[in-house]
Formats: structure tokens, C-alpha cells, sequence
């Protein structure tokens, strides 16, 4: 259990977990059955049974019959007690309980007691101190690694308590660009009015369909004040719905607000560019878009401009292209199709 909330790794330590708790049960339900089976064993442990001891032999006579049990006492190898029984144990794992209330049995066995050394009830209280302060112990280390981030236990609660969960209302990125899944977000929890990311990825197969989103958006008030972050993913294999974990700033941030990095920029470009037309030739199952703020672009190679009214051009040939830039690739073929890179005419600085 100190591992599952220290480190995580469930997939490893859950299953080990659970066949330790599964041995212990069938240890203790073995136990418990062995007990009562024998515990229940009236020819044995009847008011009235006589016993006879020697220095070779125990001999137990039932009350009800003439039937006579012998057990050799060289093969005897340890006696218990508690409040009301004598346990006996044999080498051939012959567990025989008599009673105390049975006549003469404290007398006969005590010297027997005294040669064997039985665990008597202080081991039964040492057990359980013993019991208690491992139990203690694996609390307190347990408890630790569910706070200040110390484990994987604390990560989990705090992404418990800071997750929003949101269903796309459509997931085909063709139609919903990025403004659907903002929108979907809205929908769900207010957002600062001036937003910024520098980060931004979203994944889609051939037909359109998301299947992987990652961004982190800050938010900031109205005085440009850095107030939350919000960090947005999703993977169609693992969930339907967006995960959404809010991080307070509460203008203690250092990431200084933009406006030429506005989120609103990059929502407007996607709008823009004709993601279905441009990936279509390429014939791909899986592409994707990218964006990583303003950028410098020294080779004009796949670089395209939008201007503020969505209009697409190639720019002439110059040093350097910059401004915020959109990628649209095949993830994982970078190298041998070379992406098109669209960038916010209106930002640009080439001379």
C-alpha cells in the first residue's frame, strides 16, 4: 500500500497488493475453519471427557462412549491456551482443543505446561501491541505520501480535486475547430477574459475525428493580471471527455500577458486555414496541428500568411518570417513531408 501511494505505478503494485490481500484472506478464513471444526468436535472437548497423562501418552476418553483417543506426547509439539481452551499441537498437525471446563484437565496438563513452554496470553497481547504499531506506522507513511506532494497518492487527490470533466458537444475537428472546444469549456466553467497559450496540440484522424488534445491556457482579469492556468487534455483511448485541471495564480504568476499571443488569434487562424483540404492530398490516418507561440522562420519553406481577414498567401521571399504560427503535420513524418507552417500576417517583421 506504501508503494501504490508513494510512487503509483497501479498497474504493477495493484495487482501485487491484491494477491497479498487474497493470500492473507484464504490464511485467515483456513485459520478460522480449522478452529471452529475442531472447536465443534464434541467426542473431544465434552464436559465430563476424561483425560490420562503419562510420561509417554495423552489419553482422552469421550463422556458418551468407551472410545479411547491416544496421542503420543513425544509427538507433541507446543500447547496454547486462552480464557476457556488448551490447544494442542502434534507433529502430524493434529490441532486438539480441550476444553478447561473438562474435569481434572487443568491439573493433569500443568507440569506438561511448564516443560513446553506455552504461549500463554501475553503473546496474544504482544501480538496484538505488535499488530497495532505496524498499523500505525503504515498509516502515518501512507497518510504523508497523501499530502504536500510527497507521492503519487497527493497528485491523485489534488487532480480529484482540481479535474473538470467536459464532453464535446462534436469531435470532429473539420467542423468544431478550436472554438468548439473552448466553447465546450465555457460551457462547463467561466474562463478570465483575456486567455494566452503558448502551447497547443491536437491530434485527428483522416475523417476528421480528435483523438488526442493537449494545451495549457492562462487566464488572465481584466487588468491583465495572470489570475488561473488551465491545463486541457484529451485521449479518445483512455476517455470520451475532456479533462480540465484548474491551477490558481492568483496574480502571483510571472507569465506577463501578450496581446499579440492572444488566444483569440490562434482560434481565428484555425477558423481560417482549410485543414480538410490541405491534409486530404496527403492521405494520412493520423494528422495533427501545432502551435508553440511566435516563432522565427528563416527558411520560407511550407510557410504560409494569413492576414487578419483570414486571407492565405505565400509571402515573398525574405530572412526571416515571424509571428504566431500554426503547424499542420503528420506526426511522426516531419522529416520526409514537410508541414505547412501558417503565420499571422499582421505580426509580421521581415523587411
Amino acid at each position: 500500500m506504501y508503494s501504490i501511494t508513494k510512487i503509483g505505478q497501479l498497474k504493477t503494485n495493484i495487482p501485487i497488493f491484491l494477491g497479498i490481500s487474497f493470500l492473507l484472506l484464504l490464511t485467515f478464513i483456513h485459520i478460522f475453519v480449522v478452529y471452529r471444526k475442531h472447536v465443534k468436535k464434541d467426542s473431544l472437548i465434552q464436559v465430563g471427557s476424561q483425560i490420562e497423562i503419562n510420561k509417554t501418552q495423552l489419553v482422552i476418553v469421550s463422556s458418551t462412549s468407551t472410545e479411547r483417543y491416544v496421542f503420543p506426547l513425544e509427538s507433541l509439539t507446543i500447547i496454547k491456551e486462552n480464557k476457556k481452551w488448551y490447544f494442542l499441537y502434534f507433529q502430524d498437525k493434529t490441532f486438539i482443543p480441550i476444553s478447561k471446563k473438562t474435569e481434572h484437565s487443568l491439573e493433569q496438563i500443568n507440569e506438561y505446561f511448564t516443560i513446553f513452554k506455552p504461549i500463554r496470553q501475553i503473546f496474544w497481547k504482544w501480538t496484538v501491541i505488535l499488530f497495532s504499531l505496524f498499523t500505525i506506522v503504515g498509516v502515518y507513511y501512507v497518510g504523508s505520501n497523501a499530502i504536500n506532494f510527497k507521492g503519487a497518492l497527493a497528485w491523485k487527490i489534488f487532480e480529484l480535486k482540481t479535474e473538470t470533466r467536459v464532453k464535446l458537444e462534436n469531435d470532429n475537428f473539420y467542423t468544431t475547430k478550436l472554438s468548439g472546444i473552448i466553447d465546450s469549456v465555457k460551457a462547463k466553467m467561466e474562463l478570465e477574459p483575456y486567455l494566452m497559450t503558448n502551447d497547443l496540440e491536437i491530434e485527428f484522424e483522416q475523417d476528421g475525428t480528435i483523438t488526442n488534445i493537449y494545451t495549457y491556457i492562462y487566464g488572465f482579469d481584466q487588468n491583465q493580471k495572470l489570475q488561473s492556468g488551465y491545463l486541457i487534455y484529451f485521449d479518445k483511448t483512455k476517455s470520451n471527455k475532456v479533462k480540465i485541471h484548474k491551477q490558481d495564480w492568483n496574480g502571483e504568476g510571472t507569465t506577463v500577458y501578450n496581446p499579440n499571443n492572444d488566444l483569440s488569434i490562434v482560434i481565428n487562424m484555425l477558423k481560417w486555414i482549410p485543414v480538410k483540404d490541405e491534409v486530404k492530398p496527403w492521405n494520412e490516418d493520423n494528422n495533427a496541428v501545432l502551435y508553440k507561440g511566435i516563432r522565427d522562420w528563416k527558411n520560407p519553406e511550407g510557410i504560409r500568411f494569413i492576414d487578419e481577414k483570414g486571407k492565405i498567401y505565400i509571402p515573398s521571399k525574405a530572412d526571416t518570417e515571424t509571428g504566431p504560427t500554426i503547424s499542420l503535420y503528420i506526426p511522426g513524418k516531419e522529416d520526409i513531408i514537410i508541414p505547412h507552417r501558417y503565420v499571422f500576417a499582421p505580426f509580421y517583421r521581415g523587411e
